[in-house]
């Protein structure tokens, strides 16, 4: 008795969170699209939203010693992070992507990488993955992930309802991460919470640097999500 006393507080925990968590998505979806700083898609909610901005955010990324070190770079298959798959490429390096979700249902093969230098906005669409990438066989050394809701700290919410990251957990399931993976996202100064801290998981995924237009944020500390679970 005892015992499913304590798995039924900790399901009626979960879920408030999880209900916590949703408000906050909202939150940010009706701030943006009331600041105007959204770009297409403009129906954001239930997306990642796409801002004005995040071009610059891309470039400074890519300013980052962490961006200019790594060899092979994994990147959402998100509109807002568009730019920063153009400058992968661009520099040479191997990017890394994994399907769309209303790709990845009919494929096998899940994580692909593309290697293009001529055609490189082409390559660098959503819809041109498959055209222009083969099966991922490197290891990334940085994983730039998309988010909703960001703080400081390096907490991080995306759009799953779920507390899983499902791109990272593929790159985590398939082995293509290393000790020396680093995690970055960009995001507009309107996706930032006060604190995070009591509205994830140990399976929320954290990140080591935080671009927006106008600012680099690293994080402190070893931890950072899942990524303590995989050695």
């Amino acid at each position: 008795m005892r015992r499913m006393g304590k798995e039924k507080i900790s399901r009626i925990y979960l879920l408030r969170v999880l209900s916590r968590r949703e408000r906050l998505r909202r939150r940010i979806w009706h701030l943006m699209r009331g600041a105007g700083v959204l770009t297409f898609p403009l129906d954001v909610f239930g997306k990642v939203p796409n801002f004005i901005g995040a071009e610059m955010a891309a470039e400074l990324l890519a300013q980052q010693p962490e961006f200019e070190k790594a060899k092979v770079i994994f990147v959402s298959p998100d509109h807002v992070l568009r730019r920063v798959r153009e400058l992968v490429l661009e520099q040479g390096k191997t990017l890394a992507i994994s399907l769309p979700m209303r790709l990845m249902r009919q494929r096998e093969i899940k994580l692909f990488q593309i290697s293009e230098r001529k055609a490189i906005k082409a390559a660098a669409d959503i819809d041109n993955f498959l055209r222009y990438g083969q099966p991922l066989k490197q290891k990334i050394d940085l994983a730039v992930l998309s988010s909703v809701v960001v703080d400081r700290k390096g907490n991080r919410l995306t759009i799953s309802k779920g507390f899983i990251d499902r791109e990272w957990q593929i790159l985590l399931e398939s082995r293509f991460v290393h000790s020396g993976t680093k995690i970055a996202t960009i995001a507009h100064p309107l996706q930032f919470a006060d604190d995070l801290s009591n509205w994830i998981t140990e399976w929320d995924v954290k990140v080591h640097i935080i671009v927006t237009p106008e600012e680099v944020i690293r994080v402190g500390g070893e931890r950072d999500g899942v990524r303590s679970k995989a050695f």
